[in-house]
């Protein structure tokens, strides 16, 4: 029995590192069948676009901005996405580079999407989808969609999402809800005391941003879309005074695009509203005097094109004629008070169905200020 217990005892030492071996070569088999399978599947795609251009206000010109964003596309797998945008940009003399967005998307079912990183806020249109250079009909942003001269709105969050759409009978909705680090009441700078910092990328509460935009669009031909935003945080310092301040924002925006026979041209309208409701609250200057107003901002923007595509010139048909107005508001009282308008008419040239040379002559008034004009050059290309 001792001899018989040696050698079966001899016989699974022996054979343990060999069915183990047997299993490893197995599993790694198995490892690089499913890595062959999705290298199959994987399909990584390098897009973006650049600009440069040229600018003049008054009696100062430059060239500038100048800017490069790849945009970085993979598709895993059927299911499995991830995207990024880099950004690199020469603005007002100086160069910045980041990151303007990084997510990674699932795809739940045809009518659902999961998705988490930093994203192009679903609130209105123009961040989400008309921002990009060569997008953009315009060289520059409109009024209260950029930091420069206050912002109304988010662009970016950081956050996860869920994102989709579904026919309804002949018409389509679309549908966007995210929850995300929200914005931070600046309090400490007494020029800026009741503005809302918007590049959130560390909370600065417990409390999240909830919102989301509905698109609709009713027409068979999917030309015209009417959309509704909003997004609610508490946007004050944990333990501090600003703890239970809180920012409402609300969104409308339309685009309608069809075939004007008549010109045999196609046109392209867009407009968007944003409203921006903080609660009240009371802030300090340097010499600890109190001050407070109401903290409600609006911006929006209203935007036509013209491109007479169904002419027989070569030229022409690449020719577009485009306006755009808008107005920013911000708060009466606050140090950062501002009522401005801008009325832009441009010319723009298309070299390709992405690649476009725009001239734009801008009207700026300021409440209080002397009228303003500037000229924008912009040649910009999207690949």
């Amino acid at each position: 029995m001792k001899i018989s217990t040696k050698l079966s005892f001899i016989t699974l030492i022996v054979l343990i590192p060999i069915l183990a071996s047997g299993q490893i070569n197995e599993t790694q088999t198995q490892m690089n069948e499913n890595r062959l399978k999705e290298s199959g599947e994987t399909k990584f795609l390098l897009a973006g676009y650049g600009f440069s251009g040229f600018e003049q206000e008054g009696d100062e010109s430059t060239f500038g901005p100048l800017g490069f964003s790849p945009i970085f596309l993979w598709k895993k797998t059927d299911r499995l996405f991830f995207e990024a945008e880099l950004e690199a940009e020469i603005e007002d003399g100086e160069f910045d580079v980041g990151l303007e967005y990084a997510s990674i998307y699932y795809r739940l079912n045809p009518y659902l999407i999961f998705g988490a990183g930093k994203f192009l806020t679903p609130f209105g249109i123009f961040g989400e989808r008309l921002h990009p250079a060569w997008i953009n009909k315009m060289a520059e942003k409109p009024l209260g969609f950029s930091e420069e001269g206050g912002m109304v709105g988010p662009m970016t969050s950081l956050g996860a999402q869920l994102r989709g759409g579904a026919p309804v009978g002949n018409a389509k909705v679309n549908y966007s809800f995210y929850l995300s680090n929200g914005p931070i009441l600046i309090t400490d700078e007494e020029d800026e005391a009741g503005m809302l910092e918007f590049e959130n990328f560390g909370d600065n509460n417990k409390n999240k941003a909830v919102g989301g935009r509905i698109g609709f669009l009713p027409l068979a031909n999917s030309t015209l879309e009417i959309g509704a935003s909003a997004q609610f945080a508490k946007v004050g310092d944990a333990d501090s005074p600003y703890e239970d301040i809180s920012a409402n924002m609300y969104s409308g925006d339309i685009s309608y695009i069809w075939n004007l026979e008549a010109l045999k041209s196609l046109v392209d309208f867009r407009g968007q509203y944003n409203h921006q409701k903080v609660d009240r609250a009371t802030y300090f200057d340097q010499q600890d005097d109190a001050f407070t107003f109401d903290n409600n901002s609006t911006a929006y923007f209203l935007q036509l094109a013209l491109r007479p595509v169904n002419v027989d010139s070569d030229i022409l048909k690449n020719l577009e004629l485009t306006g755009r107005y808008s107005r920013l508001s911000t708060p009466e009282g606050s140090p950062w008070y501002r009522k401005q308008k801008e009325t832009t008419i441009g010319l723009n040239y298309w070299l390709s169905w992405s690649s476009v040379l725009k001239i734009n002559y801008a009207i700026e008034n300021i409440k209080g200020e002397d009228d303003e004009n500037a000229l924008f050059i912009q040649f910009s290309l999207g690949f």
